[in-house]
């Protein structure tokens, strides 16, 4: 069914908007949900750096689904990640990061590892 034919364009906007509208009213009930914190750079740190095996596999795993989210498949521009990053190399990188780096929420603090550690550079800074 082709909605273009079926639907005239005087509705669609409309539709759209309230659509964004219940949409942003959804996402403003779930930021409200009592008991949910979100994880602080802190947090993460002490899981990376944690003798059990499995809170260091929970952060490799929160570290690549944050930067899944955010820079794959396509980076953001200026952002120039190497071709053969691999989760535990990304890890790293976020880990030497947030050592120094603490404050604020994990997601943030991940996203500002990967814009610094791999920025874009021209054909120039590369022959340095």
């Amino acid at each position: 069914m082709n909605l273009s034919r079926s639907c005239p364009r005087r509705f669609t906007a409309p539709f759209a908007l309230a659509l964004l509208l219940a949409s942003a009213g959804m996402a403003a009930a779930q930021q409200a949900t009592p008991g949910w914190t979100q994880t602080t750079a802190k947090e993460l740190a002490a899981q990376c750096h944690a003798s059990d095996p499995t809170k260091r596999a929970s952060c490799l795993g929160y570290i690549t689904g944050v930067y899944d989210l955010q820079f794959a498949p396509t980076p953001p521009q200026g952002v120039c990640p190497p071709p053969n990053l691999n989760p535990e190399n990304l890890t790293a990188v976020v880990v030497s990061y947030i050592d120094t780096h603490e404050d604020g929420p994990a997601p943030n603090a991940i996203a500002q590892s990967v814009v610094r550690f791999f920025p874009c550079l021209t054909q120039e800074q590369r022959r340095r």
